[in-house]
């Protein structure tokens, strides 16, 4: 039976990046089709029968993602031996078959993460290391999931799927923040950043938070309840939901995505609303003297 091509194969470790990775394929799914990803799960890899399978998607892929998180290299097993050092191992095997097989392959650092030093990978793998290596955190990746859907477009010779996105027509009559009072936000609302970055084809200046939940449940509880808000003043965010984490952009579309007071306002209301969702009481709290 002839081996179905896939044009991305993703290489990722469960305890690392799991749901990145996952979340990953599907935005390149969105932008290339379900059939151009490979990506295996748990059952995959617990299941002697499927290593064929997977070896076989990794050798006619165009583009390997090799997605590294700050737990790749340290994984242990529970003889307290590093994956990465074990002949057997699921993520070398994929590397070093990628290398012996000269495919392109992408480096791709999450969430702070860095490129090990080459003593601390196996020689067999080490190569990775002079391959030019990309960077992507939950903060920056509405801006930087674009730019890298065109970078794997580029390396396997496709074209996204446009997807054209409907934006309000400009209604309100309402005035940007000052320049003093976009100085002045940052001391008024710490947690909040005044970024700069091209989206849609232009640039918007914004206000970015990044907010950290306990479960991806409380994650999406917490968009849902915003959402009421949301609808009632008729003034929408620009948010990205990864795990346990939502990054909110605020801007104002009648104005020329510059902040305006709608943003003060949902920005604070977000502020407050997130107190609810933060844990107050931990164990140390219920201690006995």
């Amino acid at each position: 039976m002839p081996i179905a091509k896939c044009d991305i194969f993703i290489s990722y470790r469960r305890l690392d990046s799991a749901i990145f990775s996952q979340w990953l394929a599907a935005s390149l799914r969105s932008a290339y089709g379900q059939q151009s990803v490979f990506i295996d799960t748990e059952n995959l890899r617990g299941a002697e029968a499927w290593a064929q399978e997977v070896e076989n998607s990794l050798r006619v892929a165009e583009l390997v993602i090799v997605v590294i998180g700050t737990n790749w290299l340290s994984i242990q097993d529970q003889w307290k031996r590093r994956r990465i050092d074990l002949p057997d191992d699921w993520v070398r095997r994929e590397v070093e078959v990628s290398l012996q097989e000269k495919k392109k392959i992408l480096p791709l650092l999450i969430e702070g993460a860095e490129l090990p030093a080459r003593d601390g990978l196996p020689e067999s793998i080490a190569p990775l290391l002079d391959i030019q290596a990309r960077k992507m955190n939950s903060a920056t990746v509405s801006s930087e999931l674009p730019q890298l859907i065109k970078y794997v477009g580029e390396t396997i010779g496709k074209t996204p799927i446009a997807v054209d996105v409907i934006h309000p027509a400009p209604m309100l009559r309402i005035n940007a923040l000052s320049d003093d009072n976009l100085r002045r936000l940052p001391k008024a609302m710490p947690n909040w950043q005044i970024i700069s970055r091209v989206s849609d084809g232009v640039e918007k200046i914004e206000l970015m938070r990044k907010f950290e939940f306990e479960s991806f449940d409380d994650a999406i509880h917490f968009m849902g309840t915003a959402s009421r808000f949301i609808d009632r003043t008729d003034h929408h965010p620009e948010w990205v939901n990864i795990w346990r984490t939502v990054v909110v952009y605020l801007t104002t579309w009648d104005i020329g995505f510059k902040p305006s007071m709608l943003d003060v306002d949902l920005a604070t209301y977000l502020e407050d609303l997130y107190k609810s969702y933060v844990k107050k009481v931990g164990q140390q709290d219920l201690a006995l003297p």
